[in-house]
């Protein structure tokens, strides 16, 4: 009895209900078939619920939300080491190079400069913090300002040190650097001599890599009403503590959102050409996932994937995005510091001039450089950003908790703009496929189709059945050629029009520059692999030679 008398019966029951949890979304999934983004939609809604009905006594649960979250961002330092020389020596050329690189900051910093400049522009005139008073913490502001380094040494750590301790240690910046540098190197010894066994190399080490993200990513639904319920809690468990604080609680929030949908949305629309519902149909499971676990560098994998199913192309995605991790970052890196920064102004009563907000607007954009895409971020930048312009850290110490929850739709805010400057670079740089985004459009966004030709020489016809796309396809041009032989149907077939999908069970590889429609036992409504460039909708027949 000793033993049985330590059992928690309330994490017992707590247990015993996320299991029932797990049991329906996977019965959803097996048998209703229903589509993963809703599911993880859902399943966020299971989390709030079960944290609800166990008034946020749902510690226990931290075990599991924490395990996911290890297992993904074990897989975060590989994924963008191999996926970016394997992006580079694919693309081959040093110039469309610099150009996916330099369009990427650009567009990124650009992103926070709007979310500083909106915030500044909401907050002043609202006079957010008038009248609140801010309690003075010595002791924890010597903790925060601890977490900042001086200008000299953030830049010193943006360049690799020993690479195994980059890759353990999950620094992004240096292992792109690392990445980009021998990516570059393969490129220019392949003028000279045979690399092939390199680029193979990384190559199959990336198809690897992203299978064992699938299987991970497998996972997303069930890690998220644990992450669900355990967020949940640790906002209704501070409550109390953030009534004064609700004015800037509530801005965050309404600031976050505006940036991650309705200011890339008409990034979307007007720059990338993309439509905005379409893109965040496809991108929500991993915005979900950022506002529950808020780190930009765990969902990694998952926004990468889920790119692929708008036809931004797999060296764009595998490029721009991890980068995104830690430049730019408009919710912890803009709309946060900007909105803490105003409300301490106004909470002292100081009087700042235009030309003050206009220093602080871009220390703000320069402290977005190199910010880590982890949880807390968005208090230790606000700390970097005080200590820049004179203001007491200190007054921080009480805005942490209204940080901690703001995190989410900041984290959300920051993964959104990662994913719509990949679009944007994508379509600026000729790596857009639209073929795949007609399909998205048309609700097919998980899916590929193609043309099979029959031995006979002429288009074959199949039903339209989604098909999942293979891994490692990758800037497949718009016409494509089936082998006949690869595709082993018959010749009774009667001709149709280009554009109709393979037939069931099989899927489109590329591989050595050959197309291949091959068996496989495994199609399903899968989620598309990481990094999945896929082929356009509307591929083109050819006759047998």
């Amino acid at each position: 009895m000793g033993a049985l008398s330590n059992i928690d019966p309330t994490a017992v029951a707590v247990w015993a209900s996320a299991v029932v949890l797990f049991a329906l979304i996977a019965v959803l999934r097996a048998v209703f078939k229903l589509n993963f983004s809703l599911l993880t939609v859902l399943a966020l809604g299971l989390g709030i619920a079960l944290s609800l009905v166990f008034d946020g006594q749902v510690d226990s649960l931290n075990l599991l939300g924490n395990i996911y979250i290890n297992l993904i961002t074990a897989l975060v330092a590989p994924l963008i080491f191999v996926s970016i020389i394997s992006s580079i020596t694919y693309v081959g050329s040093l110039k469309k190079l610099r150009s996916i690189g330099l369009r990427s900051v650009g567009w990124l910093l650009l992103t926070n400069l709007i979310a500083i400049v909106m915030t500044l522009g909401v907050a002043i005139p609202l006079h957010i913090g008038s009248g609140v008073k801010l309690v003075d913490d010595e002791s924890t502001a010597g903790f925060l300002t601890s977490q900042t380094a001086p200008l000299d040494q953030v830049i010193l750590n943006f360049f690799p040190k020993n690479i195994v301790g980059d890759l353990s240690g999950n620094r992004v910046v240096p292992i792109i650097i690392t990445a980009t540098v021998l990516a570059v190197a393969i490129v220019s010894v392949g003028r000279q001599k045979d690399v092939s066994i390199v680029k193979r190399f990384f190559e199959q080490t990336k198809d690897v890599i992203y299978k064992a993200v699938g299987y991970v990513v497998e996972l997303t639904p069930y890690a998220v009403v644990v992450l669900g319920a355990t967020s949940t809690a640790a906002t209704t468990s501070k409550a109390d503590a953030l009534l004064a604080l609700l004015s800037i609680l509530v801005l965050g929030f309404v600031l976050n959102i505006i940036q991650a949908f309705v200011v890339n949305g008409l990034l979307l629309k007007f720059v990338a050409h993309v439509p905005p519902l379409t893109f965040f149909k496809a991108v929500l499971p991993a915005q979900t996932t950022a506002f529950t676990t808020q780190s930009s560098v765990a969902t990694l994998p998952l926004s990468i994937r889920q790119l692929g199913t708008v036809g931004v192309g797999a060296d764009v995605a595998n490029f721009t995005t991890p980068i995104g991790t830690t430049i730019g970052m408009p919710g912890c890196a803009g709309v946060w510091p900007m909105l803490s920064a105003v409300f301490t102004i106004n909470a002292l009563g100081l009087g700042y001039s235009p030309v003050s907000y206009v220093a602080l607007a871009v220390i703000g954009l320069l402290s977005s450089i190199g910010t880590a895409g982890v949880p807390g971020t968005a208090i230790v930048t606000a700390t970097t950003v005080f200590t820049a312009v004179g203001l007491p850290v200190q007054l921080l110490v009480p805005l942490v908790p209204v940080s901690n929850i703001v995190g989410m739709p900041s984290t959300m805010a920051n993964v959104s703009a990662a994913v719509t400057c990949a679009a944007i670079v994508s379509r600026q740089t000729g790596e857009f496929d639209g073929g795949v985004l007609d399909s998205a459009r048309a609700g097919r966004h998980r899916h590929r189709a193609g043309v099979v030709v029959s031995p006979a020489g002429g288009a074959v016809a199949a039903p339209v059945v989604p098909v999942a796309a293979p891994l490692g396809v990758v800037g497949v041009a718009a016409s494509v050629v089936a082998s006949p032989v690869a595709a082993g149907v018959g010749a009774d077939h009667k001709p149709v029009q280009p554009g109709f999908a393979v037939t069931p069970g099989l899927s489109l590889t590329l591989h050595q520059s050959t197309l291949r429609v091959q068996a496989d036992d495994d199609a399903d409504d899968a989620p598309v692999p990481v990094g999945a460039c896929g082929i356009s909708a509307h591929a083109a027949t050819a006759k047998a030679a």
